[in-house]
């Protein structure tokens, strides 16, 4: 698993497993931090459809 940042701090292998299942878990997300935004494209990309779309 690649080693991700979350606000300047590494995030260790539990903690990224515990962002993938609150994506998964969440019926409807209306607000995502960019920082996990950006996690989730490189490591999750089928579940970019569950946040909501970016404002950029």
């Amino acid at each position: 698993m690649p080693i991700e940042f979350l606000h300047g701090r590494v995030l260790d292998p539990e903690e990224l497993e515990e962002i993938r299942q609150q994506i998964e878990e969440f019926d409807t997300i209306e607000m995502v931090d960019p920082e996990i935004r950006c996690i989730v494209e490189r490591n999750w990309p089928h579940l970019l459809s569950k946040l909501p779309p970016d404002d950029d």
